[in-house]
Order: structure tokens, then sequence, then C-alpha cells
């Protein structure tokens, strides 16, 4: 059995993609799409403050560069996903660019800690 390929075309970039569907409706493509069951969540209300070591501050910002994401992007995403295996669910992508073109030239990488934290004693 031979492969159908597809009428959508690979963009090389998101003006290009732009151009494209300024011109072509997703209704040309109705024999090639598939139905999708998607979780749609609210926006998130509730925030924390984090202190770090300026190290452990500075390995995140360097790490979320690398992915092509803010550091408050990845530091959230790194701890959704442990909150995800902690309660045994499967694990969630961690963090990614929205942009297409830092999709295509970011590799999957998975994030390690740069270090532990020394133990510290309550106050009273």
């Amino acid at each position: 059995m031979a492969i159908k390929k597809s009428g959508i075309p690979n963009f090389h970039n998101d003006q290009e993609e732009r151009e494209y569907w300024a011109q072509h409706s997703v209704e040309e493509f109705t024999d090639e799409l598939e139905e999708l069951d998607v979780n749609i969540r609210p926006a998130r209300s509730e925030q924390i403050a984090v202190r770090l070591y300026k190290e452990d501050l500075e390995a995140l910002q360097q790490l979320a560069k690398q992915k092509g994401v803010g550091h408050t992007t990845l530091a959230r995403s790194v701890l959704e996903h442990w909150i995800a295996r902690a309660r045994g669910k499967a694990p969630m992508r961690l963090a990614r660019s929205e942009t297409t073109e830092s999709r295509r030239k970011q590799p999957n990488k998975t994030v390690q800690p740069t270090r532990s934290a020394p133990a510290r004693r309550s106050r009273g």
C-alpha cells in the first residue's frame, strides 16, 4: 500500500506559513485531518516565590536560553513535570518555545539539576 503524501507543505519559517494560510483554508485538507482529544485547562492563576542561589539562577537562565524559552517558563515546566510524575500521571513535555522557528532548531533535551543545595536549618 502506498503512503499518501500530505498536501500541506513543510514551511521554512513562520512568515511562509502565514502567507500560505492567508491564501488557503484548512477545509481544503479535511481528508487529512484527524480528531484530537484536547484537554483545555483554565489559565494559571496562582503564584509562588522561589529563592535560588545566584549560580543556580544563572544556570537556569542559560538552560532556558538554550531551549529558546524564558527562565520562569522553564522553571514552571520542570516543576509541573515533577508534580505530574509524583502524582503518577503521564509526564508532560518540558517547556519549548512557542515559535515554530525555534521548535525546528532546538533538539529535545532533558533538564538536569546543576547541583544540590546544602541543607539549611530553620530559624526557630
